[in-house]
């Protein structure tokens, strides 16, 4: 045996009420920069509360995808307050903007995820612009420290819950065949999509989210992170950054339409190690069919058309998916690319 791994300097939080620990957290910073929807501004009030309202400023424009833009404007207002940690509270949209400030000027960073998002645990950033998303990899924007509270993620809207579950399923399921692929992460994955499979029907048959169904969907976005960080990612990502980023689709919807398809595409490139893996995972000889089926379970959409996304789009998105090279377990091509979004458009599985 031999392989290559490399884990990630960082602190986990993990429990219920966790995020209580925050102001001990941030006792010896005189300035605190606060990135989140006002949504949360209840959370930022009790932050102001324990710290002051003279220590805590708050930045509530937080927008899908990070453009760049929005960037420059969080920029000049770090500037302006000069904070000494940024705290990031929120889905993949306000972390990512706190990466994106790390990268310009390093700032500590705390991350608090209140969905099932996996940024937090990745040196991987993304910022769009009309041209596309762009993405890149550097330690600096790596949050230090990760707090999940499942008391912020379960009064999430069901359907949100099962997209963002999916998105995380999604990192796990290409951890498996990853270019990169090794024992460790390997077994990481597995027992990622083992907790999330059981979350997710959890929430179908309950109908909500409930305690037990949030539990194990957080644990696994936090393993689904810490893979997306190990090793590298290939079509699916590729895919769906491209289709959110250039096309303007919902993050976690279009992973959750996604996944499917690739697995089915990519099905009969993988090893049979790697196949007997996701059937054992999925309880099923056909694990595209039954990722659909737990996306479709839990209120999910299940092809691009129902996001927005049409045939008339294909060309124009596969000039895109092949524009920079990438390592991907079964080779790329105009035609094969087409066929996979044609599928995609249709809901066309096997």
């Amino acid at each position: 045996m031999e392989f290559n791994y490399r884990s990630f300097p960082n602190r986990i939080y993990f429990g219920k009420g966790k995020r209580k620990l925050l102001p001990e957290l941030l006792k010896n910073y005189s300035k605190v920069l606060v990135l989140a929807t006002g949504r949360l501004e209840a959370e930022v009030k009790s932050l102001q509360d324990a710290l002051g309202s003279n220590r805590v400023v708050h930045f509530s424009k937080i927008i899908q995808h990070v453009p760049k833009t929005l960037v420059s404007e969080v920029r000049e207002f770090r500037a302006k307050h000069q904070p000494q940690v940024v705290v990031a509270i929120g889905g993949g949209s306000a972390i990512g903007l706190a990466k994106a400030l790390a990268l310009d000027e390093y700032l500590p960073q705390i991350a608090i995820p209140s969905t099932y998002s996996g940024s937090e645990q990745t040196n991987i950033f993304g910022i769009s612009t009309e041209a596309g998303k762009t993405t890149g990899r550097n330690d600096q924007v790596l949050p230090g420290v990760v707090i999940y509270d499942s008391e912020l993620t379960v009064g999430m809207h069901k359907l949100l819950a099962a997209t963002s579950a999916m998105n995380a399923m999604a990192h796990l399921m290409e951890a498996i065949y990853s270019p990169t692929a090794n024992p460790v992460t390997r077994s990481i994955a597995l027992q990622g999509m083992e907790v999330i499979k059981k979350g997710m029907e959890n929430l179908a048959q309950s109908d909500s989210l409930t305690e037990e169904s949030n539990e194990n969907l957080l644990l696994g976005a936090y393993l689904a992170g810490k893979c997306l960080c190990e090793v590298e990612m290939s079509l699916h990502h590729k895919a769906c950054h491209t289709l959110g980023g250039s096309f303007g689709l919902d993050h976690a919807s279009v992973h959750t339409v996604m996944q499917s398809y690739v697995m089915d595409f990519q099905w009969d490139f993988l090893s049979e190690e790697m196949k007997n893996d996701f059937k054992t995972v999925f309880q099923s000889e056909n694990p595209a069919l039954e990722l659909r089926r737990l996306a479709g379970n839990c209120w999910a959409k299940t092809d691009l058309q129902s996001l927005g996304f049409g045939e008339e789009n294909i060309p124009e998105a596969v000039e895109l998916m092949l524009a920079k090279p990438y390592a991907n377990v079964r080779p790329l091509t105009q035609e094969n690319l087409s066929e996979l979004l044609r599928k995609a458009v249709l809901g066309e599985l096997g």
